[in-house]
């Protein structure tokens, strides 16, 4: 074949150099990586409310996979349908002032949250009533009740995020 020209630590001094210029671009483009790269973080209230949502939607899931079983654990329900009944009460608080996307704050929660405190108010008064009957359900052990009550906190569950939450 051709014989090599160039010595080989040329070559390694060569792919140096390239690979430094490279990350030298890299580095330069990372603050344009996302359009949202130069945007403030969201307020605690929001991540709050993130980690808040988060956890009821755990808890559910505890009761949803017990219930799907064929002998629910009521020692796994039980404190699971607590946790859904304390975060259920906490919700309003995970709104304030401020941290809507009209006010532009990057969020899933909908302006009507905001806009429409009495639509709002309305549904989180249902969700606690679903999830105070599912903790009296659950404390009593009444699995089939559980089963066709769980239903009904779904619904609960989905009324707000038909209404005051982005379509996923």
């Amino acid at each position: 074949m051709f014989p090599r020209l160039r010595p080989a630590r040329f070559d390694r001094a060569r792919s140096g150099v390239i690979g430094a210029a490279l990350a030298l671009v890299l580095a330069g483009c990372g603050d344009q990586a996302s359009p949202d790269a130069n945007a403030p973080p969201p307020p605690p209230a929001v991540a709050e409310r993130q980690e808040g949502f988060k956890a009821l939607g755990a808890a559910f899931k505890i009761i949803n996979d017990q219930l799907r079983t064929g002998s629910p654990d009521m020692a796994a329900i039980a404190p699971a349908a607590d946790r859904m009944s304390e975060l259920a009460q906490q919700i309003p608080g995970w709104f304030p002032a401020g941290t809507g996307p009209d006010d532009g704050v990057r969020t899933d929660a909908l302006a009507t949250v905001w806009s429409d405190p009495d639509g709002f108010a309305a549904a989180h008064t249902r969700l606690v009533a679903a999830t105070g009957r599912l903790q009296e359900l659950a404390t009593a052990g009444d699995v089939e009740a559980l089963r066709e009550h769980v239903r009904g906190v779904g619904a609960s569950c989905g009324g707000c995020h038909d209404n005051f939450r982005v379509k996923q």
